[in-house]
């Protein structure tokens, strides 16, 4: 288990739970959790998509890893959060 990860996933439910003012319990945590991973997993998820269809379309024959790790780099400077799960659901 990456701890750093898990603190950062962790955190984020928290605050969520105290700004909707829900009791800090195994429940409410754990559905938290979940949310916070499947919001975080459809961002993931959006800019890879969008990657490899920039990669598709620009010609490239054999697209590596490393062009893709590129275009993730990029990509969320060019299209916010919510914009990139819209095209990529699109895709």
């Amino acid at each position: 288990m990456n701890k750093k990860e898990c603190k950062k996933y962790v955190r984020r439910a928290y605050k969520r739970l105290i700004e909707v003012n829900k009791s800090l319990d195994e429940e409410n945590i754990e559905q938290e959790m979940k949310n916070v991973l499947e919001e975080q997993m459809k961002e993931y998820i959006a800019y890879s998509k969008i990657a490899v269809r920039n990669m598709k379309n620009s010609g490239n024959i054999e697209i590596t890893l490393k062009d893709i790790l590129a275009q993730i780099d990029i990509l969320p400077k060019i299209y916010p959060k919510y914009k990139a799960i819209d095209i990529a659901n699109k895709l």
